[in-house]
């Protein structure tokens, strides 16, 4: 006699073996998922140690988060098949819950490098730096009207986040054109921007950069760009490209505009002797 196939558990001995409880089992057994192998003459329900295998790999597909229904047509007539057309079918959301884990993972670590950024800032005075290469995707322009309005702003901005599926992007800035600055005309917004991570047509060139950290609402950030540009001068330096800000804390991080903190990168070279 196979000693292994005649063993029987009582309904507590079978839950306490997988660890569960005992009303995971009457719940299957009422759906008609799992049912025990019978019912003793005194009323008590009895599994034998045959359905245990069957039962692991019930909680194992539970585990991978099977919906109740595939397992329940599943359980009715099992096959190589199913299990193989199960696998796959959750296989694929897998890989769907994992690309969304990593984009939160990116946007969480975003979000963090800003604020740690902002935080370590020193607001109104210009750092030299050396920046690499950025591939950055780029909205529409804005109208040439001569200012830009925080509106007329936003709205390019919704619009941006919808059409380049930047939901996962915590850091849209704005580009103010070379000629802009040159004019001294700081209200005007060319187009909005986002890094990529994968190549596009447009690209913020490796270089020099002046860093500027303004701290204050974003009506205030004009008047950040004289000052910018004779510190760049005193440096020894000219504003060779367009300038990008970028909006560290915003309305989500701050309790009010004075607490906002813009960074601004303008490319330069060193003034001819």
């Amino acid at each position: 006699m196979n000693y292994k196939k005649t063993a029987t558990y009582s309904t507590g001995e079978f839950a306490a073996h997988f660890g569960i409880k005992k009303d995971t089992l009457f719940y299957y057994d009422k759906i008609g998922l799992f049912s025990p192998a019978g019912v003793r003459d005194n009323g008590y329900r009895y599994y034998t140690s045959a359905q245990i295998e069957p039962f692991r790999t019930l909680l194992s597909l539970r585990e991978l988060n099977v919906p109740i229904k595939t397992l329940q047509d599943y359980f009715r007539k099992p096959s190589p098949e199913k299990l193989a057309e199960i696998s796959a079918r959750q296989l694929e959301k897998i890989e769907t819950e994992m690309a969304k884990l990593v984009q939160i993972r990116e946007h969480l670590t975003q979000i963090s490098s800003s604020l740690q950024e902002a935080r370590n800032s020193e607001s109104g005075k210009v750092q030299i730096k050396q920046f690499p290469p950025v591939y950055l995707i780029h909205s529409e322009q804005l109208d040439g009207s001569l200012e830009t309005s925080e509106l007329q702003w936003s709205q390019v901005q919704d619009d941006f986040i919808l059409k380049a599926d930047l939901s996962g992007i915590t850091n849209i800035g704005s580009i103010i054109s070379q000629d802009d600055i040159n004019s001294g005309n700081f209200d005007r917004i060319t187009c909005l921007f986002a890094e990529s991570p994968v190549p596009t047509e447009h690209l913020r060139e490796a270089g020099r950069y002046a860093v500027y950290y303004h701290k204050g609402p974003y009506s205030t950030v004009k008047s950040a760009y004289r000052d910018i540009l004779t510190q760049i001068e005193l440096l020894g330096y000219s504003a060779e490209g367009d300038a990008y800000e970028v909006y560290l804390i915003a309305e989500t991080a701050a309790e009010t505009p004075e607490d906002y903190v813009t960074k601004i990168m303008i490319k330069i070279e060193a003034l001819s002797i």
